[in-house]
């Protein structure tokens, strides 16, 4: 009999993560991972959606088993929660319109910030930037169409999820890759579920060392630049 477990997703799709959980096709380099993990250790998803402002803390109450949903591991969620081994390294990065002369400027100076609410992008830019103008939002979708309508002059995100909505907007770019941001994804546990965790890092190993995981993130990543 399959272990089930509840998995939980953002609501606002990180694409090419994954895409919305509600669309005709639910696709995306966690779903094929976990597809993957599933097989291996027989287990069984059922995937719940919420806003990402609230999806840790549903898995710190326990109303979830896992979040695999573009999870960035920090040392501060780790002492609420289990991680798994990283399964992706990325840096955050400046996303503007293309030709904007302030793609490649990093003191951002006078420059509006786009940010996504409880997002390790807003942690940096209040501490870095807490002079400048922003512009928080609770979906990536929001920001990109200010950024696209001028509302704003740059925004923040993590490169695999700029590199998604880059491949709709061709009129955007990545301006430059923030120094010294360097992230990880990880699967989020509850804390102290050590079980599971030694049990997902044992299949990660396997899906490097069998070559599915290079399959899955040549499938998405091959044409995003992360770094």
């Amino acid at each position: 009999m399959k272990q089930i477990l509840k998995i939980g997703v953002d609501s606002a799709a990180p694409f090419p993560l994954h895409s919305d959980y509600n669309s005709t096709t639910f696709e995306g380099f966690e779903v094929d991972m976990l597809q993957a993990i599933g097989k291996v250790l027989n287990l069984e998803f059922q995937y719940e959606v919420s806003l990402w402002s609230n999806i840790l803390e549903k898995l710190y109450k326990g109303e979830l088993d896992i979040i695999c949903s573009a999870v960035t591991m920090t040392s501060s969620r780790q002492m609420i929660l289990e991680f798994s081994t990283p399964y992706l390294e990325f840096k955050l990065c400046a996303v503007v319109n293309k030709g904007d002369t302030h793609g490649e400027d990093q003191t951002f100076k006078d420059k509006r910030i786009g940010i996504r609410i409880a997002t390790e992008a807003e942690k940096y830019v209040m501490s870095k930037f807490p002079s400048n103008t922003t512009v928080h939002a609770e979906t990536n979708k929001e920001l990109y169409e200010k950024l696209l309508d001028r509302k704003i002059d740059v925004l923040i995100d993590d490169s695999p999820i700029a590199g998604g909505f880059l491949g709709k907007y061709d009129s955007l770019e990545i301006g430059h890759f923030i120094p010294n941001s360097d992230s990880k994804y990880a699967i989020a546990m509850k804390k102290g579920d050590i079980e599971l965790k030694e049990r997902i890092n044992e299949t990660l190993e396997l899906l490097h060392e069998n070559g599915t995981y290079d399959a899955i993130y040549e499938k998405w990543f091959s044409h995003i630049r992360l770094s």
